[in-house]
């Protein structure tokens, strides 16, 4: 079996369990057993295989059991336990991941190991709640500079990251570690991430639990942390999260929390930006540029209707209010430099992934250590520096610097280590001028709003986990959590943690404003119907166009419309669907009511040309292309659209002039195709062959192109008297020309 069956098999047992199928989730947990050298497994299948059916047999057969929901909640969970640990087993036993090379540590080995660490740590501990200090040692030493303390943080993160389920010493410590500030926040973020990285990685209650605690001791940088991790590890095992009670109590405890609402909020939007180019950009690629581009008229392609007054159909409102204008500076800031960062294309990403190979990362956790200044790796890095570089305000700007993450800051320093002495100074020295100003200004904006440095930490901390899971050399054989296949939004934790329509709308508001039109649609619908807003009624409209469904789109327009009648942006939308989906009569009504509202408005003439034009009303067509000449005497695009009104209409010469007037102006093979028609309609055969021969030319001498328009165009070239027979004599013709 390799690593996509058994993952298969055991997504398919969490599928069974979902849609109550209990014996089709034992049965596909028996065939995994069968892989598994582990024959306590096997026993314990067995086990709940009988409970399953002595559960049934009291159902309907004897007499009913008060305790069957419970004894029915405590089998799903040890199904679910058991699975868990069947996959962890076949993986080890069967070596289909390398990186599980890393977990064969010797049980007495990590026992030993932790006992080290749980009496180290509980000396801390001691020693700073009693406000004593060892004579030969100060706290702050054996915190910062004592090298076994710092091996066994680094040893307690494996440890912790490769459990598969905690035993309850570990437990025990780190609700200790949690409860107590003898340890410095920056070790505490350590054993956040690790817990984090471990419950991605395997479920284990008690660490949900965990998390539960950091982030309910409110330590800064320590909570955000955990926070996240919460987030990450609910919805990535949503489907199992109502058979544990005790979760569920958690999250009704801390529903409605000041900080709660906004930093979720604050964590769905990174989550979001960290994924849209591996989510969003690829979807917009395949699916709706593709379904937009198809149901363009060939019309459009060949006379660039859509360009002729650089218009966009398709934009935004700009009457919509933008949610986040009241937002500080801070947050468009951070967007300049995070934005691409966060989506994993970024020029940071790019510019420090080489930087990733110094020995400093092959430590994982060190990966998600918070950047401070007195680490061990930094003082090595500034050695050799002199000439009057302040090496305290370096090392405090780049601390407490937005545009960098804890993990790009560590590799910016250790490169400097291996720079030449000279290089050095002058690099650390322009650089220090950089930070000064930046950190200034978010300074500011963090006095100013409290929730600024909250969502620094958010978004820093999403970009070193973006970084583990993009640029780890083990990268390839981790469950990346940026590619979870659900919506935070939709998962049953978060309607049960989440209980504020303002922070969903404020989401929705997200996702539109960054173009994620079915997110914003699953979120909009959610609240529409209570607030019964004009605006919220166009924006699912506009999500609906976006996506392509133009009836839906309309359906939700005409809502909006019955609000508010006479908004020029409203109306010239509904006639857009109208047009798109070919009715035209009901698009020149309303863009008539649209020429009402603004009489000089050229967009909204040169539609009216497009629709008339389309319907072959070429005389009404020509009268608005006409009054887009008159009033835009400098737009050259309009000349396409009159030369092929008059074109159909028969008046050569005017279409002649008008085409040959586009022609500087960027001449393409549709230009020259068309060229050829008037001058063949017109009697001048020499003219349309040359101008056929420089389209096949400007087309790179694409003949099944050029072979099929000429084709599609006959039948407006049968109107001015050019015979069927022709048209393949012409075509021979000009490959033979034009290959001479």
């Amino acid at each position: 079996m390799n690593y996509r069956e058994l993952q298969s098999k055991y997504t398919q047992v969490f599928d069974y369990i979902s849609k109550s199928r209990i014996k089709d989730a034992l049965d596909t947990l028996d065939f995994l057993c069968n892989h598994c050298k582990n024959r306590d497994y096997r026993l314990q299948l067995d086990g709940h295989v009988t409970t399953y059916i002595n559960m049934l047999k009291y159902a309907f057969e004897y007499s009913d059991d008060p305790q069957k929901e419970r004894v029915y909640l405590r089998l799903i969970r040890d199904i679910i336990a058991l699975a868990d640990d069947v996959k962890e087993e076949i993986i080890r036993n069967n070596n289909l991941l390398n990186y599980y090379n890393l977990k064969i540590i010797p049980e007495s080995l990590a026992e030993s190991t932790l006992s080290d660490i749980s009496r180290t740590i509980e000396k801390l501990i001691l020693q700073k709640e009693s406000g004593k200090e060892d004579k030969d040692q100060s706290h702050t030493d054996l915190m910062y500079d004592n090298a076994e303390y710092r091996d066994n943080i680094r040893a307690l993160f494996r440890i912790v990251w490769h459990s598969d389920k905690l035993k309850d010493t570990e437990t025990a410590l780190i609700k200790r570690i949690s409860g107590s500030d003898a340890l410095t926040w920056y070790d505490k973020c350590i054993l956040v991430s690790s817990l984090t990285l471990s419950l991605l990685r395997h479920f284990d209650s008690d660490k949900i639990d965990l998390l539960f605690g950091f982030y309910e001791s409110g330590q800064n940088q320590v909570w955000q942390r955990a926070l996240v991790g919460l987030v990450l590890g609910l919805t990535y095992y949503d489907r199992r999260i109502e058979y544990y009670p005790e979760i569920l109590q958690r999250l009704k405890a801390l529903q409605g929390a000041p900080q709660i609402d906004k930093t979720i909020e604050i964590i769905i939007q990174q989550f979001v930006k960290a994924r849209e180019t591996e989510k969003i950009t690829r979807k917009i690629q395949q699916e709706i540029l593709p379904e937009m581009i198809r149901i363009k008229s060939k019309l459009e392609e060949k006379l660039d209707l859509e360009n002729m007054l650089s218009m966009n159909p398709e934009e935004k409102n700009p009457e919509w209010e933008k949610v986040f204008k009241d937002a500080p500076d801070v947050y468009s800031k951070l967007e300049e430099f995070t934005n691409l960062q966060m989506e994993g294309a970024d020029v940071f990403l790019g510019a420090f992934a080489m930087l990733k190979q110094f020995d400093f990362f092959n430590e994982v956790n060190n990966w998600f250590l918070p950047f401070y200044r007195e680490n061990e790796y930094i003082s090595a890095s500034f050695k050799g520096i002199s000439g009057g570089v302040d090496l305290q305000q370096f090392g405090e700007g780049i601390e407490r610097s937005n545009f960098l993450c804890n993990s790009d800051k560590y590799s910016f320093c250790l490169n400097i280590r291996h720079m030449p002495d000279f290089q050095k100074s002058t690099v650390m020295e322009l650089f220090n001028m950089e930070l000064k100003a930046m950190n200034e200004m978010a300074l500011d904006d963090e006095l100013i709003n409290t929730d600024a440095r909250t969502k620094v930490i958010i978004t820093q901390y999403f970009q070193d986990l973006y970084r583990f899971y993009k640029l780890h050399p083990l990268r390839a054989e981790f469950d990346d959590v940026f590619k979870l296949p659900v919506a935070i939004y939709e998962t049953g934790f978060f309607k049960k943690w989440i209980d504020d329509v303002k922070v969903l709308k404020n989401i929705g508001e997200f996702f539109f404003e960054k173009n994620y039109y079915q997110d914003a649609l699953l979120i909009f619908r959610q609240i529409v119907e209570s607030s019964h807003s004009h605006e919220l009624y166009e924006k699912i409209g506009y999500c609906y166009q976006q996506l392509g469904d133009l009836d839906k789109a309309l359906e939700y327009y005409h809502k909006a419309e019955l609000l508010d009648k006479n908004k020029l942006w409203l109306i010239t939308r509904i006639a857009w669907c109208y047009r798109k989906k070919g009715e035209f009569e009901l698009a020149v009504g309303y863009y008539l009511e649209a020429e009402k509202l603004e009489p000089e408005n050229l967009q909204v003439q040169a539609y009216l040309g497009h629709i008339y034009m389309e319907m072959g009303e070429y005389e009404k067509a020509l009268k608005y292309y006409f009054k887009v000449e008159y009033l835009q005497p400098a737009n050259h695009k309009v000349y396409r659209p009159i030369s092929w009104c008059s074109f159909m209409l028969g008046k050569f010469d005017n279409a002649f002039k008008y085409l040959e007037k586009a022609l500087p102006h960027g001449a393409g093979k549709n230009d020259f195709m068309n060229l050829g028609h008037i001058s063949w309609c017109r009697g001048d055969k020499q003219k349309a062959i040359e101008n056929y021969i420089l389209c096949l030319k400007a087309s790179n001498m694409d003949t099944d192109w050029f072979s099929k328009v000429l084709y599609d165009d006959s039948h407006y070239l049968a109107v001015h008297g050019i015979k069927p027979i022709d048209i393949p004599l012409m075509i021979d013709y000009i490959r033979l020309s034009a290959a001479r």
